[in-house]
């Protein structure tokens, strides 16, 4: 809490600020002889609260606050006075002063006026703010922010006990910030014209989706059915995504069943596309045992090596028959899967060239990963398929012409600056568009793409030993040195000085 002291006498001045730094963690701000000293400061400074004696010259402390307010400044105050008149306690409390305190201060109740000064301060900061962001509050803080805000949280959305919510977390597949932010756009839209009442849709942190929170859903039979049919299959012509529901009654386990509805999302691998997960249908869902098919493996790897093509489409469709398509686990599926891709790179590279060497390669890989779908991992397996079967020499990262444009644009452009508005205006498509299309086929969004092939560059700059780091920096595009070696270093772990150090010949 940061607190501005106005008081004319030394002493008691002295005394307040011993108080404050013997006994609390509170910031003085400033510390002012009179009224129109504090005035100033408060302008200045804004603070929390302001401890102010009546009485003193140039200015008195009731007037002070008079003009505080005419400033439109919300603040609140403590006023300390020897001086026990009704007239000064009636003005006090039209100017919403939170304590009225006598001269001299006895320490023990000064400092529980203080705690409920600080309890009303904290009290109007959450009153100010959205349901949304209660909820966020909520759902991220502490458990003294819940305590603070949960009290607060049920009287905004006058939810109690009784009172059913509904959860639907809704999880893009796409790790575009627009595409996620597209969506929860149309969501909202959505819920307007189906004249939804009590809901509350807001973005979880760390990219984890979004959740949309509907209160006093008990009456509504249907509305799973309707979210499902008129809300979530809209959203899924925009792009891939999951979802996961749940209800619980009042605040009591919102967290838990939160966390709940993302564990749920890993079922979604193995289940047909468009179905929201629930925990009954969570709890019904099975899986095989899975072996990996060593007699594909080989068998593929002789036709690669005798170039019989064909062949090689045959042996990668009967695998992804065999492992996709299976009832195994999702973590089992994607690791036979890079298992497999691995090997049919090796050998193909072995036979005509460096076909698993790559940037291109380490994305595809790394989108088969992290997949969360069956269509998704094999979109990317097939990418690897096609390209070994048609016996090129490179792995393209997309077949797609508007992304392979994009790409061409990044590599012609990067040592200048350029933005997804700008790509996009050159495919003539919305931002939004482009980048759901670029992240979906090259598994990251366009500033990452961009940076990674801006640190590649610059790696391969570095190592000729021809440049100096601020040098290097300018010509990837990094016009801020510091920035330039923040994101070489989140990337590669090393500083460009340390990498360059490290792999000097």
């Amino acid at each position: 809490m940061k607190i501005i002291v106005v008081e004319d006498e030394p002493k008691s001045r002295e005394g307040i600020l011993n108080i404050l730094a013997r006994n609390t963690e509170y910031e003085v701000a400033a510390v002012c002889g009179n009224g129109k000293e504090g005035l100033e400061a408060v302008k200045k400074i804004r603070p929390d609260l302001v401890i102010s004696d009546i009485k003193m010259p140039v200015m008195g402390g009731l007037e002070m606050l008079e003009k505080i307010l005419e400033e439109g400044i919300s603040v609140q105050a403590i006023l300390l006075t020897g001086y026990s008149e009704f007239e000064y306690a009636r003005r006090a409390l039209k100017l919403q002063v939170v304590e009225y305190v006598l001269k001299p201060l006895e320490v023990e109740g000064f400092l529980e006026v203080l705690q409920r000064a600080e309890g009303n301060i904290k009290k109007n900061r959450v009153e100010k703010v959205s349901a949304e962001q209660l909820l966020w509050t909520y759902f991220t803080g502490t458990d003294m922010d819940r305590q603070q805000t949960g009290p607060i949280l049920r009287e905004t959305l006058q939810v109690d006990d009784r009172t059913q919510i509904s959860l639907f977390l809704i999880y893009p597949c796409s790790l575009a910030n627009e595409t996620g932010s597209e969506l929860q756009k149309h969501t909202t839209e959505l819920l307007d014209s189906l004249c939804m009442e009590n809901y509350y849709v807001m973005s979880l942190p760390r990219q984890q989706g979004f959740l949309v929170m509907l209160t006093d859903t008990e009456r509504n039979k249907n509305l799973f059915k309707i979210f499902k049919t008129r809300i979530y299959h809209s959203l899924c012509q925009i792009t891939e995504c999951h979802c996961s529901y749940g209800i619980l009654y009042g605040f009591t386990g919102l967290n838990e069943r939160l966390s709940e509805l993302k564990d749920m999302m890993q079922y979604a691998f193995s289940l047909p596309e468009e179905t929201i997960l629930s925990r009954e249908l969570v709890d019904s869902v099975t899986y095989k045992e899975l072996e990996y098919p060593d007699y594909l493996e080989q068998s593929i790897y002789r036709e690669i090596r005798s170039g019989r093509y064909e062949k090689v489409r045959m042996i990668g469709e009967q695998f992804a028959k065999t492992v996709i398509d299976s009832e195994g686990r999702p973590a089992c599926i994607r690791d036979y899967i890079l298992r497999f891709a691995a090997g049919v790179l090796r050998v193909a590279g072995e036979t005509r060239g460096s076909l698993e060497a790559g940037e291109d390669t380490s994305y595809i890989m790394e989108n088969i990963a992290r997949s969360t779908s069956k269509r998704e991992v094999r979109y990317q397996f097939e990418k690897i398929m096609n390209a070994v079967a048609s016996s090129r020499e490179t792995l393209d990262i997309t077949e797609n012409g508007m992304i392979l444009n994009v790409i061409d644009f990044i590599r012609s452009n990067y040592q200048r600056e350029i933005t997804l508005s700008e790509a996009a205006e050159g495919c003539c498509v919305t931002p939004e568009y482009l980048s759901r299309i670029f992240c979906r086929e090259t598994g990251v969004n366009f500033t990452s793409f961009l940076q990674n092939f801006r640190v590649s560059t610059a790696k391969r700059l570095l190592l000729s030993g021809n440049y100096k780091v601020y040098e290097v920096a300018e010509m990837v595009g990094f016009h801020d040195q510091k920035y330039f070696v923040k994101v070489f270093k989140k990337l590669c772990g090393v500083t460009p000085s340390e990498y360059k150090r490290e792999n000097a010949k």
